[in-house]
């Protein structure tokens, strides 16, 4: 049976001190590099170990993405089912500049600081909240005409 080893990169991403051949070399007993030849034990122990040192980053992960959505739902978006809607606002260059998936842990530490200061400053404003006031030297420009004096 042929082996997808999409998630063994994934785990082996998450530590860049990792050496793959090492890895690959301490749980076969200096048998061999390559992932094609361990043994479906030996892949399984080995993907086991890096998941379990992986623990404590996805959790700290979850906890910070968590955090991040409660502000956003705080500053009005929808959160519930509405990726679509969390990835364009995350997305903008004034917020975090790439989609919600993407923020690692400390792009998501900033994210929350900067949520945090939006929602200290009244939130996010919307076009239809504030109408736009015309300007005062528009407004003296206009000229005041008597209805008397205009013909009919």
């Amino acid at each position: 049976m042929k082996r997808n080893y999409k998630h063994f990169y994934a785990l082996l991403k998450e530590h860049p001190q990792v050496d793959k051949d090492e890895l690959v070399l301490q749980f076969t007993d200096g048998r061999t590099t390559h992932l094609t030849e361990m043994t479906g034990k030996e892949y399984m122990q080995m993907v086991g170990a890096l998941e379990e040192a992986s623990a404590p980053s996805r959790a700290e992960l979850k906890r910070w993405r968590s955090s991040a959505l409660l502000r956003i739902g705080r500053l009005g978006i929808n959160t519930i089912d509405n990726w679509d809607g969390i990835n364009a606002f995350v997305s903008s260059k004034k917020i975090a500049g790439k989609p919600f998936y993407e923020l690692t842990v400390a792009d998501l530490q900033q994210l929350v600081r900067k949520l945090e200061s939006i929602e200290r400053k009244g939130g996010l404003k919307s076009a239809e909240e504030k109408p736009e006031e015309p300007h005062p030297a528009a407004l003296q420009a206009l000229s005041w005409i008597p209805r008397s004096t205009v013909a009919s």
